[in-house]
């Protein structure tokens, strides 16, 4: 039976795409993701002194800027600059995606300075169900990734916007991702605006002739070394390769 289940939403999903009209294949999607700061250092006693029920849920601003071939994930300049060490509790990286290479490159803020790392766009076993629901005014399906015994990614992706692309480079699914969350609700992506318009391919380009780029690999063993024995370190890389 559920053989016969899998194989009846693959095809729902087929049709409910073939059936959709006005799809969407450029513009650029506005997203807010909210990090529950509790959740995240858990009962590290130094956060303590400065995480409160007030300020627990950090909220940050992300843009997906696509077309049909690529698209770059980049956090957008808030007027309000946090000040103190507020402003580095979240990450805040570009992510560049290559649709037909299915290259990602990452450029990485450590701190001001950027580290960059290009490596092939992730592949999630997703488990694509039946459940849906509506973000802003898109109708999505909901997605599940088991990424290992104890983390579970869930995924709601909408076939109106035609490129399989999502927040953080995510993609793998017949249309874009607009809401992405672990399963604890500890961070949360939801799409707030999706904006129509033709995109100058210039945006989705970057350069780096003159940086190092990092294999995975290689980067999270120059970190290793580099963070060790130090706790605040750990808890960086953690954060960094959360995704892999």
């Amino acid at each position: 039976m559920d053989g016969i289940r899998k194989y009846i939403v693959f095809i729902g999903v087929i049709l409910f795409s073939s059936i959709s009209l006005g799809q969407i294949t450029q513009g650029k999607i506005i997203f807010e993701r909210k990090t529950n700061l509790k959740k995240k250092f858990g009962d590290d006693q130094r956060m303590k002194d400065f995480i409160n029920d007030k300020n627990k849920i950090k909220v940050d601003v992300f843009e997906l800027i696509f077309n049909d071939t690529a698209s770059v994930f980049r956090p957008v300049e808030s007027e309000d600059t946090e000040q103190g060490f507020m402003q580095y509790v979240t990450s805040h990286n570009t992510v560049y995606q290559n649709l037909n290479s299915e290259e990602n490159l990452f450029a990485f803020d450590l701190w001001g300075s950027t580290v960059y790392m290009k490596t092939k766009a992730p592949s999630p076993q997703w488990k694509v169900t039946e459940s849906k629901r509506k973000i802003g005014k898109y109708m999505c399906r909901k997605a599940i990734w088991q990424k290992d015994d104890t983390t579970r990614i869930y995924a709601w992706f909408s076939v109106d916007v035609v490129p399989s692309i999502g927040p953080e480079g995510f993609n793998g699914l017949p249309g874009a991702i607009l809401g992405l969350a672990t399963e604890d609700g500890g961070i949360i992506y939801f799409a707030k605006e999706i904006i129509i318009e033709e995109i100058n391919e210039e945006v989705l380009e970057y350069d780096t002739k003159k940086e190092k780029i990092y294999t995975l690999d290689g980067l999270r063993e120059e970190l290793t070394k580099r963070f060790a024995g130090r706790s605040w370190g750990q808890r960086l890389l953690l954060d960094m390769f959360r995704w892999f």
